[in-house]
């Protein structure tokens, strides 16, 4: 372990999820970039600032699956023999037969991919996602540098939203001196597309509900109300002002997924708890954030999601873009069109009334499936069951309330960040899934104290105390005083066999 290397991570990592959504969500060439070798350095500080090996084990199945889908990536852009090719996917055989029957086109590998470079590129960002997981995992171990992780968040989208609020109303038709058009209506901060913006505040809206109930819970064990105050305010109104942010956006999909993830914290609280009075503590939130947009300004905060209808447009046009999706994948079921080829495969099933360039469908799950076919959504699946596993016990068997707040914050997450992403497409911005990655990298990686290693430990102290008293006892006479040490000692081994399985809050 190098010194100080992991107070470096964390500051890397800091910078990184400030920086990472002001050059258009990343999605800039350069940017991109950026984001992409900061992941691979921090992972390089995270194997100088790691203790033991072990530390690697909360987060290994999720970035193990995330490299495995970057191999496949590799693997669909490597020339291959025509017999495996067709083997593997018969679609590419079929294709490649086809291009060999005309003339002017010259003979070309087999590959499984119908745009290689795509491929590569697409396979690069998968691995940089892996690196950045298992980096926020070695600094989320201690719950000082996840503070400021968490904090670079909160300040990135609160900045987001303020920032986009002033471009807002000022109309601004340019963002960092380009220009613009088609969303001046809407609040999109330095995002082009306003429903990207949207998925960046549903990352931070469930750490702040978080941060919320582990401040709520401080609060009632001090006597003075204006420190109540002091510690559940601030979590309370950074939550309403993400969620009016969110509203803002015009984001459908966005509104609906945040507030289906702060009742599904809710109830994760009350179960954890056991307390399920608590369970519609979520449902409440979401109600009074919807009460703070209708008051400000319920057309703009909520028109588009409330003049939505079964007829609506853009749901038969988003419906007719499936059916073609799910046909392209029909073609290439088993390995897909190629990781980053959906742009290149999409005319093979485009339709008249699907006009323009595709360069992903409305749905990241979609385009996994499409592009990765069955072995990368098997590979997907994977890794988001050991996440759940993993932040499910983070949940339960946190080793403080803080620990406990991490992995709630990160179920959140992900319960808004899968919802959103079935019907929208904000992880093809390289910020947005950096941020996911490292937030939910730290949270997998918390400290947890199983129960029966606590009950393990405790009886064994107790019977460390029993046996070291009874060598030291010398016979006394009945009715004598017992040396006051050993009676404190005996009352320390009483406390501790009545809670044996206490948590630290």
């Amino acid at each position: 372990m190098i010194r100080h290397s992991g107070l470096l991570l964390t500051a890397l990592l800091t910078l990184a999820l400030l920086f990472a959504p002001l050059p258009f969500g990343g999605v800039t060439a350069w940017a991109e970039a950026t984001l992409r070798g900061v992941s691979f350095l921090a992972l390089a500080l995270a194997a100088a600032a790691v203790e033991r090996p072990a530390a690697w084990r909360p987060a290994a199945l999720p970035a193990a699956a995330l490299a495995a889908v970057a191999l496949l990536g590799l693997l669909q852009s490597a020339p291959l023999p025509a017999g495996l090719a067709a083997l593997l996917s018969p679609g590419h055989a079929e294709l490649e037969r086809q291009a060999a029957g005309l003339a002017a086109v010259p003979a070309v590998p087999a590959r499984l991919s119908l745009a290689a470079t795509a491929s590569r590129s697409a396979a690069l960002g998968w691995a940089a996602a892996a690196a950045a997981f298992l980096a926020a995992a070695v600094a989320g171990r201690r719950r000082q540098q996840r503070r400021w992780l968490a904090a670079a968040v909160l300040a990135g989208a609160l900045f987001q939203v303020f920032f986009g609020a002033h471009e807002w109303f000022s109309r601004a038709t340019t963002l960092w001196g380009v220009e613009l058009h088609g969303y001046a209506i809407r609040l999109r901060g330095t995002f082009v597309n306003p429903n990207h913006l949207a998925l960046y505040l549903e990352l931070a809206l469930p750490i702040a509900f978080a941060w919320s109930w582990w401040a709520v819970r401080r609060a009632a064990d001090q006597a003075q109300l204006d420190r109540r105050l002091l510690l559940a305010g601030p979590p309370v109104l950074a939550w309403l002002t993400l969620f009016t942010g969110l509203s803002f956006t015009g984001s459908r999909a966005g509104l609906l997924a945040a507030a289906a993830a702060v009742s599904v914290q809710g109830a994760l609280v009350a179960g954890a708890r056991r307390r399920w009075w608590l369970a519609p503590l979520g449902v409440l939130a979401a109600l009074a954030g919807v009460g703070v947009v209708a008051a400000i300004a319920p057309r703009e905060g909520l028109g588009r999601l409330l003049t939505t209808t079964a007829a609506d447009v853009s749901l038969g046009a988003r419906l007719d873009e499936y059916r073609a999706a799910l046909g392209l994948w029909a073609r290439f079921p088993v390995t897909g069109v190629g990781l980053g080829a959906f742009r290149d495969a999409f005319p093979l099933v485009q339709t008249p009334v699907l006009q323009g360039t595709w360069w992903h469908p409305h749905g990241d799950l979609l385009e996994v499936l499409v592009t990765a076919g069955l072995a990368g959504a098997a590979l997907a699946a994977a890794g988001i069951w050991g996440l759940v596993r993993g932040l499910r016990r983070v949940l339960r068997e946190g080793a403080r309330s803080e620990d406990r707040a991490a992995g709630l914050a990160a179920l959140g997450v992900l319960v808004s960040a899968g919802l959103h992403e079935t019907l929208d497409f904000g992880l093809s911005m390289p910020g947005n899934a950096l941020t996911l990655a490292i937030l939910l990298g730290a949270a997998t990686a918390a400290k947890r104290r199983g129960p029966s290693a606590q009950l393990d430990g405790a009886r064994g102290d107790l019977a460390g105390l029993r046996a070291g008293d009874l060598q030291q006892v010398e016979p006394t006479p009945e009715g004598a005083r017992q040396p006051q040490h050993r009676r404190r000692s005996r009352r320390r081994a009483q406390g501790e066999a009545a809670e044996p399985g206490a948590v630290q809050s």
